[in-house]
């Protein structure tokens, strides 16, 4: 089986209001198609925020990305990521196209074992438990019910992505704490909004509240910061979402003691592939990979097979409400009344197209 071509379709939805400070008010959501001679697709989904056009994207996939893969092997998995990863070390390539690459790959290799990919790549487990990730809310009062109406579903851990203001930050997160109990799992992920004295302050709070870990309080390069925060506190220190460099950067995070958990997905980190590695890695150092939200539809299942096949994950990460961010696709990650996803069963990443939403929402093909 060879590849013979690499299609991008990008479409343009509407964001929701409490998004908008992370995503924009569009979102622009190329759909990648990797074409092969026996005529088994595979495909993925990149996204672009912030008011960037989806065409960004889709140019560089097949101006770039496509010509690297054309006439290899889709079997050839690692070979193909190498030769991409080695273009994103002198910036020619995004990580954001190699992972469009990869999860595709994946998908037309269970496609054609008529496996699904959790199972190829070697399964662990086939049930994985999920927590709804908030929205930034304008008031306390919201997040306290929305944890409420996440544990009516079945979602048995829930984190807040506050104001940003150390002092109504640890409001909410006691209003949340008092609301459910000890009996479910918080996070807290303030994206980078603390310096280092309200970081560690906050940090103590969480500490008191049992809160399950603490994401990214500081900015994603302060190495030495996270490292005194990583000493300082007892609470799991998570760290490096966003960080460019997948498992290498990860690798100097260990090695700095700067991070308590290692974090990524198949969009930020390079695919399946990536995240396969960063687990195996931080696996060898007794530490947990946990999976950010896959940024589309598609890219979740592919998030949820991955963590399917290594042990050293807590969670996956759905982020609410869910319902505006379902889209272009006939099914969707869904958990059941005790907070589990289930892995699908069909071949490849079990992600059927809705052509009908992708066509009527086109802002470009090539």
């Amino acid at each position: 089986m060879k590849i013979t071509d690499v299609k991008v379709q990008a479409i343009r939805i509407p964001v929701p209001q409490m998004w908008v400070v992370h995503f924009g008010k569009t979102m622009d959501v190329t759909l990648v198609t990797v074409n092969t001679d026996q005529g088994i697709e595979g495909y993925s989904m990149g996204r672009a925020v912030g008011g960037a056009p989806g065409i960004i994207l889709g140019q560089e996939v097949v101006s770039v990305a496509k010509n690297l893969v054309l006439g290899e092997s889709p079997f050839d998995r690692e070979k193909i990521w190498q030769k991409m990863w080695s273009m994103t070390t002198r910036v020619r390539l995004s990580i954001f196209a190699l992972s469009c690459i990869d999860v595709a790959l994946w998908d037309i290799a269970g496609k054609a074992l008529s496996i699904p990919v959790y199972e190829l790549i070697g399964a662990c487990r086939d049930k994985v438990p999920a927590y709804a990730s908030s929205g930034v809310h304008s008031v306390v009062e919201e997040y306290v019910d929305e944890v409420l109406l996440c544990r009516e579903k079945g979602y048995r851990a829930y984190k807040l992505h506050p104001f940003g203001v150390p002092e109504k930050d640890v409001e909410a997160c006691r209003a949340v704490r008092k609301a459910v109990g000890a009996g479910m799992a918080l996070m807290l992920d303030p994206t980078g909004a603390y310096d280092h004295r309200q970081a560690l302050g906050v940090g103590r709070r969480l500490e008191e509240l049992g809160f399950f870990w603490y994401e990214e309080p500081i900015g994603d390069f302060d190495i030495g910061g996270y490292a005194e925060l990583c000493r300082a506190l007892d609470i799991p220190v998570l760290a490096a979402e966003v960080l460019p460099g997948s498992l290498y950067s990860l690798a100097e995070f260990i090695v700095r003691g700067a991070t308590d958990i290692a974090r990524g997905d198949v969009y930020w980190k390079g695919g399946i592939t990536g995240v396969l590695k960063m687990a195996r890695l931080a696996e060898a150092f007794g530490m947990k990979l946990e999976l950010h939200h896959g940024a589309s539809p598609i890219m979740d299942w592919a998030n949820l097979h991955a963590m399917a096949a290594f042990k050293n994950g807590d969670y996956l990460e759905i982020l609410i409400p869910k319902e505006p961010l379902d889209y272009g696709l006939k099914e969707y990650v869904q958990i059941d009344e005790e907070g589990f996803v289930h892995l699908p069963r069909k071949p490849g990443l079990g992600a059927e197209i809705d052509w009908d939403f992708i066509n009527a929402h086109t802002v470009f093909k090539a």
